[in-house]
């Protein structure tokens, strides 16, 4: 098939879209029919200020394995709970052989100190909501896409010595806004050209 059937075939296609959004319109409002979509990695907590509450139950010293899975941190039932063994723990904060492990808090060099009896968990909570807007026809025929994305992130990781919590540390982003522009200025033929160069070059 050579590039220019290539884009007869574009042509054709885009036509029947085209007639296909003609049906839509008639049917629909114009925002309505732009997409969007929401990436969430399912855990009890709604909000990022709901997981900072959460994690800020937690008392070194005092909080057990049992008052974690209480406040929803279980691997066995969270799918946002990542187990840590020692030596992930050793890499994470013992970055350079070098470093004098008298500089870390007195509660995380002990755990670290009880090797096999020393790990962690692992949490992280991500929500997303992209947003297309803008002009529709123009999102439609691929020469403009608009795309807003909010959201929140919020990580923690909990050592554990034995069954109780010896230290915790937290990190995150409350609000996330992010505007993500994509610009074709050749529409909906903007890939034509480079498939049919591709199609030319393995034939």
């Amino acid at each position: 098939m050579n590039i220019n059937s290539t884009m007869k075939h574009k042509m054709i296609d885009i036509s029947r879209a085209i007639g296909l959004l003609a049906t839509l319109l008639l049917l629909n409002g114009c925002a309505a029919l732009l997409p969007d979509s929401k990436t969430e990695v399912r855990a009890q907590w709604s909000s990022y200020d709901d997981a900072r509450a959460t994690f800020d139950q937690i008392v070194p010293g005092k909080t057990t394995l049992a008052d974690l899975a209480g406040l929803g941190i279980d691997p066995a039932k969270s799918a946002n709970v990542t187990i840590l063994n020692q030596s992930d723990l050793l890499r994470r904060f013992v970055v350079v052989p070098s470093l004098d492990t008298r500089m870390l808090d007195e509660n995380l060099r002990r755990c670290l100190e009880a090797r096999e009896a020393c790990f962690a968990y692992g949490v992280e909570q991500t929500y997303t909501e992209r947003k297309r807007t803008g002009n529709f026809m123009l999102d439609f025929l691929n020469f403009k896409r608009h795309t807003e994305i909010r959201g929140w992130k919020f990580e923690a990781v909990i050592v554990i010595n034995a069954e109780t919590v010896a230290y915790k540390v937290w990190a995150g982003k409350p609000k996330i806004e992010e505007v993500e522009n994509v610009h074709n200025p050749l529409g909906p033929l903007q890939g034509v050209g480079e498939s049919g160069t591709r199609q030319l070059l393995t034939r």
